[in-house]
């Protein structure tokens, strides 16, 4: 397979990936302008949240877009959004709130209070699936089943908007956070380092890097040690073991 290595290479291989990624570049516009079209056709949901956690506004596309007519179904079939859906983006995090030297931490940043083991609720619980029984199928078709297709379509377009942020920035300068030509900038700073024995330079000698995974020598044999007895890395790079 092509480039199925991580962070254990040597310098004939590093050198074909770097070659392949930087052709690639060229295809990095058309690729964004894919994403924004495939992110127009998709739409979004936003919920606005006061400091308690509660919803105070939501905001959806038309329904032209895929999440705009699930959310017209949603509302026709009797859903209400801002109690049964309250779904938050990656920058809207429920975490939890800090305590004090005194006091453990009890809510989370949503508003709710952190629950405990022994409910003791079996007898209402029971209650409410007897009553709900009836109209779970009904449920599962008209209301969850909507509910799960409008999150996945949220958090669908969440992704198509990081990739579009990845793939913009790619394309930037070496010095900018990032880019493709950072990335390898930096590789070739590790490529340098003798004592980053994790890449190799090979000298071309073995392309296919058959033996970029030696063991890392113990210490180093050659002429100021004794002679290696097997294939090992070193700060001077790999060596064979004696004939």
């Amino acid at each position: 397979m092509s480039f199925r290595f991580n962070g254990t290479f040597n310098r004939s291989q590093y050198e074909r990936f770097k070659a392949y990624v930087r052709a690639q570049i060229q295809t990095i516009e058309a690729r964004i302008q894919h994403l924004q079209a495939e992110k127009l056709r998709v739409g979004n949901l936003a919920f606005a949240y006061d400091q308690g956690g509660a919803p105070v506004a939501f905001t959806h596309d038309p329904p032209s877009t895929y999440c705009g007519k699930l959310f017209a179904a949603y509302e026709a079939l009797g859903g209400d959004p801002e109690f049964d859906i309250q779904v938050r983006s990656k920058t809207q995090a429920v975490f939890l709130l800090q305590g004090s030297y005194s006091k453990a931490p009890e809510m989370m940043s949503n508003g709710e209070v952190v629950g405990v083991r022994g409910l003791s609720d079996a007898q209402s619980a029971v209650l409410v699936q007897k009553a709900r029984r009836f109209v779970s199928e009904d449920l599962d078709r008209r209301r969850h089943s909507l509910e799960r297709k409008i999150m996945r379509c949220i958090d669908y377009a969440e992704q198509l908007e990081n990739e579009i942020s990845e793939l913009t920035a790619l394309r930037g300068a070496a010095e900018d956070v990032g880019s493709l030509e950072g990335y390898l900038k930096e590789l070739d700073g590790l490529m340098q380092d003798p004592s980053y024995m994790a890449i190799t330079d090979d000298s071309g000698e073995d392309p296919h890097g058959k033996l970029t995974r030696a063991p890392v020598a113990g210490y180093t044999p050659g002429p100021k040690g004794a002679g290696s007895q097997s294939y090992q890395r070193t700060v001077d790079g790999l060596v064979k073991p004696d004939k």
